[in-house]
């Protein structure tokens, strides 16, 4: 009987305790290719008794595999695991007097603000008397960006002070976590077996950081993930099923 196979599924990441165990599993999206693939180094040995050199044993001195993946949803902890960074939730709060555009602000520079997602912004100028400016004559904003561009500048004495409130938003670091190992599991479908079950397990993957995030483009942007396998001891060696995964036909 001849089986085909060509995989569907679902694909679930999990950190692990301290005995191995699958936690905080989560499924990172739609992955639109998982790929898994297995590698040796051999010593090769040549006689030297014929005059062929003719190859007459080979050893295995190392085996490793990698894993590939390509995740095509933009969330926070896709993003975290890529780049190494963690995520955290910033909380929203107020700003008072904060200075904006230097000593002597340039029109039609672009200017930064501390904070994005700013409401209720009011720039003053640094006069004994402070004068308010008003949007549209004097400057423009950019609220969710949090960004300045001054208009005119003319009567009014530099620097420019704003306040303002910012809104909660999540940030992600970059390179701020060690290298992220993970459990992972594919609940799949073989689409040319009548949609049978197939199940696959590694039990350590060791993620590669992200080599590349299409900042721009006119495609829908999905970022690749490479890891290791690796070896896990937590699981008794078994001549048959061994310490790295399985795929379990259903």
């Amino acid at each position: 009987m001849s089986y085909y196979a060509s995989f569907q599924g679902r694909v679930y990441l999990g950190k692990r305790d301290i005995n191995g165990l699958p936690i905080e599993v989560r499924c990172p999206g739609n992955v639109a290719d998982l790929k898994l693939s297995l590698k040796t180094e051999v010593l090769e040995h040549y006689e030297s008794q014929s005059g062929q050199r003719s190859l007459d044993h080979r050893m295995i001195k190392s085996k490793s595999a990698t894993i590939n993946l390509s995740i095509e949803e933009f969330t926070k902890e896709n993003l975290a695991l890529a780049l190494y960074g963690t995520h955290v939730a910033t909380t929203g709060g107020t700003v008072t007097d904060e200075p904006v555009g230097g000593a002597t602000p340039v029109v039609g520079d672009r200017y930064f603000l501390a904070h994005p997602k700013v409401s209720t912004l009011v720039v003053k100028d640094s006069a004994g008397t402070p004068a308010t400016l008003t949007l549209g004559t004097h400057y423009t904003a950019d609220t969710d960006f949090g960004a300045l561009q001054f208009l005119d500048t003319t009567g009014l004495t530099a620097p420019f002070k704003a306040s303002y409130a910012f809104g909660d938003v999540s940030e992600i670091g970059i390179f701020t976590q060690p290298l992220p190992e993970r459990y992972l599991r594919l609940e799949g479908l073989n689409t040319a077996q009548g949609n049978a079950k197939v199940l696959v397990e590694l039990y350590r993957v060791a993620f590669d950081p992200l080599k590349e995030l299409a900042l721009i483009s006119n495609e829908y942007n999905k970022f690749n993930l490479e890891g290791s396998l690796l070896a896990d001891s937590t699981k008794p060696y078994d001549a048959v099923l061994g310490q790295f995964g399985r795929i379990v036909q259903i």
